[in-house]
């Protein structure tokens, strides 16, 4: 009978009071039943928190259009809710949509403006579509507020860095890695600064601070020895190389920069070796045929100098010619084959006629070849005529007109 009776209650309780509801049903993962009550209730009663609901169930299943189609339709009747419009950003972001995504944080911000997090949320937004002076202006304003948060330190350090703050930059980010010395791309961007101040001793410091937290990290080991090779420091540069190269493949651009470090540090069989290799990787790199005829030429191989110096010519860009143009008329002018010599040379002074020391070579080639004295007698005078104040050789170069005239005002008697 008692069992009858319990029964009985049971079935005449209301229902409801047994079903679990939408947030513990979301917070259960039983997204299907939430979605059916969900819809149940809006079929009643359209309400902008259920449109929210249903919205976060889209984005838990990674369904991020749909969850805006319901943020939008919650905005329709509550518009000035900064919770629902950071989350259609979110969603609009997973989208791809990052004009909506900045549009929406920025709504959020005017109706919750003393909300940091969502003002970072907007300064990343700005920096998504590369507008760093609103990402500068906005990780500033949080920085009065906060200065001590080391994600929107870091933030603010990246807007400084490129709206041209270096050192604004660099003492934030030292900041940020003096609390959270596991960032990665802090390291990094880092590097890249002191790299853009051209401070090769912080770059040296930097890289070695950051393999002391991420030991043979090959990116911190390239992006070390990219920064010490554009700023010409060759032999710092062949260390982190020579230890990214241990552990990795051997591609060639990095092999070639090597190569060309070895070059410069003087070590010629080397940096053959090297560049033959890369000669074999990519045969018409007008760097790889141009440090190759270099060593060459050093090494007095004038003939193999020429041959490499010839390609890549014949593969340059016009702003590289007249470099190259120039030592194969050194090394023609090293090998006694002066008329080619002087045919290169001539050739480099086209190209670029603000190089004017080309033109003493020019004068100084013919009275080596010593078969027109007049045509080094017209050089030398355009020469000193050009370079003007710039003359580095103007007391030889007058010297050297002062003989010349008496050699041929002699010579016509």
């Amino acid at each position: 009978m008692i069992q009858k009776t319990i029964i009985l209650v049971l079935l005449i309780l209301p229902f409801n009071l047994f079903a679990q509801s939408i947030d513990e049903l979301i917070l259960n993962k039983k997204y299907d039943k939430a979605l059916d009550q969900i819809s149940a209730k809006i079929q009643e009663k359209p309400d902008a928190e259920l449109y929210f609901k249903q919205a976060v169930i889209y984005k838990e299943q990674s369904m991020p259009l749909l969850a805006c189609k319901s943020l939008e339709t919650a905005l329709f009747y509550d518009p000035q809710n900064s919770l629902y419009l950071a989350e259609l950003g979110e969603n609009y972001s997973s989208l791809g949509n990052i004009y909506q995504t900045v549009e929406c944080y920025r709504r959020a911000v005017e109706f919750s403006p003393k909300d940091l997090s969502l003002k970072a949320k907007l300064g990343r937004a700005y920096i998504s579509i590369d507008d760093f002076v609103r990402a500068y202006q906005t990780f500033e304003a949080i920085h009065k507020v906060d200065s001590t948060n080391v994600y929107f330190n870091k933030q603010f350090a990246f807007s400084a860095f490129r709206t041209g703050k270096p050192e604004l930059a660099i003492r934030l980010y030292e900041q940020v890695l003096a609390e959270n010395q596991g960032d990665f791309s802090s390291h990094l961007n880092l590097i890249a600064i002191y790299k853009r101040k051209k401070d090769v001793e912080k770059v040296v410091a930097t890289g070695s601070r950051a393999l002391s937290v991420f030991p043979q990290n090959p990116t911190i080991l390239l992006r070390q020895a990219d920064a010490l090779f554009e700023l010409q420091e060759y032999e710092k540069a062949i260390f982190p190389y020579e230890k990214y190269l241990a552990e990795n493949d051997s591609a060639f651009d990095v092999l070639k920069n090597y190569g060309i470090c070895q070059y410069f540090c003087k070590n010629e069989q080397t940096a053959i070796q090297i560049l033959e290799k890369c000669f074999s990787m990519v045969p018409n790199d007008q760097f790889v045929h141009f440090y190759l005829g270099l060593a060459y030429k050093n090494l007095a191989k004038y003939d193999r100098s020429a041959e490499y110096l010839i390609a890549a010519i014949a593969c340059a860009q016009p702003v590289y010619m007249t470099e190259m143009y120039h030592h194969l008329g050194q090394v023609y002018g090293n090998n006694r084959e002066f008329e080619k010599s002087i045919e290169a040379l001539q050739k480099a002074w086209e190209c670029n006629n603000e190089r004017v020391e080309i033109l003493f070579e020019i004068a100084t080639t013919y009275e080596e070849f010593n078969f027109n004295k007049t045509l080094a007698l017209n050089y030398y005078s355009t020469y000193l005529k050009t370079a003007g104040e710039k003359a580095k050789n103007a007391d030889y170069a007058l010297e050297r007109m002062r003989k010349l005239k008496e050699d041929l005002f002699i010579g016509n008697k």
